[in-house]
């Protein structure tokens, strides 16, 4: 008679134990974390929204234009920066670097901070005329010396915010003008809404 090994018994069970830890580990490659929170990337300057921000109190719009007109906060053109640049502490070695940059007609290339999926519409136009603060999302920038993501960005926690379980007051106080404790939804939780 043909005795069958303890390894012949198990040898199915570890081909699909096999199989399960290759898809598992294909979907954490094709779907990352969708959160970078804590990611404040080194940049090709070093820049202090702590200063331009905190200190000098330069409000985000003057750099980040087209953030109350667009779906983009852009990342300002070299000529913003060289409007006071030109003149004040033209001689660092930065601005010195942004200066032949500029001079060379390239481009300074930023890294990204935060940045969601390409199948996430976000429109900052929209959160920004309905009086969201910049630092709703982005955190208390002017503090910082480095930018880092301080919020998930994370499906859940924007829901969160447009169920009204975490939206910040001020804007519930908007949303709902007459009620003392107001409470609610406050935006749309519709797929379409940010799956366009």
């Amino acid at each position: 008679m043909f005795k069958i090994s303890g390894i012949q018994k198990k040898w199915p069970a570890l081909v699909i134990l096999g199989f399960l830890a290759i898809a598992g580990a294909r979907v954490v490659w094709v779907f990352p974390s969708a959160s970078n929170q804590g990611y404040a990337p080194e940049q090709p300057i070093p820049f202090s929204h702590k200063i331009m921000a905190g200190d000098f109190k330069i409000p985000c719009l003057y750099c980040h234009t087209g953030a109350d007109k667009s779906r983009h906060a852009v990342v300002p053109a070299m000529n913003v920066c060289l409007n006071c640049h030109s003149v004040v502490k033209a001689d660092s070695p930065f601005i010195q670097k942004l200066k032949q940059v500029y001079a060379d007609g390239k481009a300074l290339e930023w890294v990204r901070v935060h940045e969601l999926p390409d199948f996430v519409y976000f429109s900052h136009e929209r959160h920004v005329s309905k009086g969201v603060s910049c630092e709703t999302c982005h955190g208390d920038v002017k503090t910082m010396e480095r930018v880092v993501q301080v919020a998930p960005l994370t499906m859940g926690w924007c829901l969160d915010c447009h169920r009204g379980a975490t939206t910040p007051p001020e804007v519930l106080a908007r949303v709902f003008p007459r009620q003392k404790n107001p409470k609610g939804p406050v935006a749309s939780t519709q797929c379409n809404t940010c799956h366009q």
